[in-house]
């Protein structure tokens, strides 16, 4: 499972850095989160991330993540974020920084998706072959 908090730290951290507040740099920034994928995401096309207001769609990406990060997802619901970041996209006027921010945060929600998924099938084949040996006994 994603780690939500180390998510929102990779976010608190790119924000300090970009902000001037951070007392490392992007090496060791990259070393700290094993160069975690959200953090390459946030670090890619910082030329166009140069053009609009980084603190605002960080804001925004991560609000649309946070929403749906805990969801047992179903078909509406990621229609809803497709919508959604359709939305922050159009809004930002296509950013390439901004549609890469989304794109890494919908990938986090479907690696989550899928785990869930695979530990929901393993306790339902553990309680089918737990009911199966008590039949068996009976």
């Amino acid at each position: 499972m994603v780690d939500k908090k180390k998510i929102a730290e990779i976010f608190n951290d790119f924000m300090a850095l970009y902000t001037g507040n951070s007392e490392i740099g992007i090496e060791e920034l990259c070393k700290k989160h094993d160069y975690h994928r959200m953090l390459m995401g946030l670090l890619s096309n910082l030329d166009e991330a140069a053009k609009i207001q980084i603190p605002q769609v960080m804001k925004e990406c991560y609000g649309v993540y946070k929403k749906y990060r805990n969801l047992e997802m179903k078909a509406e619901d990621w229609e809803r974020i497709v919508v959604e970041t359709r939305g922050l996209s159009i809004k930002w006027q296509s950013n390439k920084w901004c549609d890469r921010i989304l794109v890494e945060l919908m990938g986090l929600l479907e690696e989550d998706d899928k785990e869930r998924k695979r530990i929901a099938e393993e306790v339902e084949k553990e309680m089918e072959a737990a009911m199966q040996k008590q039949a068996d006994v009976a």
